[in-house]
């Protein structure tokens, strides 16, 4: 399908400098684009693309000046945002999934709602609901008096164990494991473990995506939650009785240890690591590879480091470190000079 500068504009409420008529059919990186193709530029690390680009149109904000004169674009608030609009309405992969796969079980107390897509050698237990218009792809499992929403989707080779929670316009990914046991074992006097056994479930609201070979424990008792809108990444690890707030980012190989409560609009870098049974503030942000042992009370702070700390203050610490070999040397150069100082007045 091919669309013009025009009707990109009116869609993402931009304005055109060139040739309203300008054509595009696809969508590209913009040092790669073509003639016919639509990028976007939000990062001005990459401003010298605008030079070369071949690009057909390209999104830009009012930050970006001096352009190419040939080069068709369209100015808006939000040049990401406004990529993403055209993505999801012209672009997108389209699923061509539809109905019940014969090769599909699906046990006969669960309850399957309208338009929906049950794929090969996917397992539906007993008293299970899935509303309509969600998709399980093949090889998923979803166990016995769980229940998915509406428009969501459990992509392929997923297990979901029983009495879990699904919220609507959910996804799924492939590989993860949705309400397995929390890590819940007492030592006895012998040396050995007995399971401490883990009666609760899992809840996930509205609007979540969770990426590939993530595991959310169920709760030794009650529930683990994950808010509305939350964003996790692959490799995650979230223990059991854990509760995250709505619009929460969770980036890949990080883990949050059991019956932490992390508030909303918190983003997890990539690698953080929470102790267990701690609180985190809304709107609080770690760095990458962060390890968290306190709680967090004061909303809105940016922290690195492990054990964790304000973020100013731990590059000031690092500054500090790089530099240690040197002021050793530094050190010892003193010593040395206070020493033969010394020598020189007691001789």
């Amino acid at each position: 399908m091919k669309l013009s500068a025009e009707q990109i504009a009116e869609i993402v409420n931009g304005s055109i400098e060139g040739n309203k008529d300008a054509l595009v059919d696809t969508v590209a990186k913009i040092e790669d684009a073509t003639p016919n193709s639509l990028c976007f530029l939000s990062n001005k690390k990459y401003t010298h693309h605008l030079k070369d680009t071949k690009a057909g149109i390209v999104l830009v904000d009012e930050s970006i000046i001096n352009l190419p004169e040939q080069l068709t674009i369209i100015r808006c608030s939000h040049p990401y945002v406004a990529f993403c609009q055209i993505l999801i309405q012209y672009f997108d992969y389209n699923d061509p999934n539809h109905g019940i796969h014969p090769t599909a079980i699906i046990e006969s107390s669960a309850k399957i709602g309208q338009n929906c897509h049950i794929g090969s050698h996917a397992y539906i237990g007993n008293n299970v609901v899935i509303g309509d218009n969600s998709k399980v792809f093949a090889n998923s499992s979803i166990y016995e008096d769980s229940k998915i929403g509406q428009n969501t989707s459990i992509r392929s080779n997923v297990s979901i164990y029983y009495n879990t929670q699904i919220g609507d316009n959910c996804i799924i990914h492939s590989g993860a494991v949705i309400g397995s046991d929390g890590f819940g074992h007492a030592p006895l006097p012998d040396g050995t473990y007995i399971k401490i056994p883990q009666i609760g479930n899992v809840i996930i609201n509205d609007n979540v995506e969770i990426g590939s070979n993530t595991s959310v424990d169920r709760a030794n008792m009650g529930s683990t939650i994950i808010g509305k809108g939350c964003r996790i990444d692959n490799l995650v690890q979230i223990a059991h009785g854990v509760e995250i707030g709505d619009n929460t980012v969770i980036a890949g190989q990080a883990a949050i240890a059991g019956s932490t409560k992390i508030g909303a609009n918190c983003v997890l870098a990539g690698q953080v690591g929470v102790g267990g049974h701690l609180t985190i503030a809304d709107n609080t942000q770690f760095g990458g590879q962060a390890g968290v042992n306190k709680d967090i009370k004061k909303p809105g702070g940016v922290y690195t480091g492990t054990p964790h700390n304000a973020f100013k203050e731990e590059m000031k610490s690092r500054v500090l470190w790089r530099n240690l070999p040197e002021i050793e040397q530094r050190l010892r150069t003193l010593e040395n000079k206070l020493n033969n100082n010394a020598k020189s007045k007691n001789g």
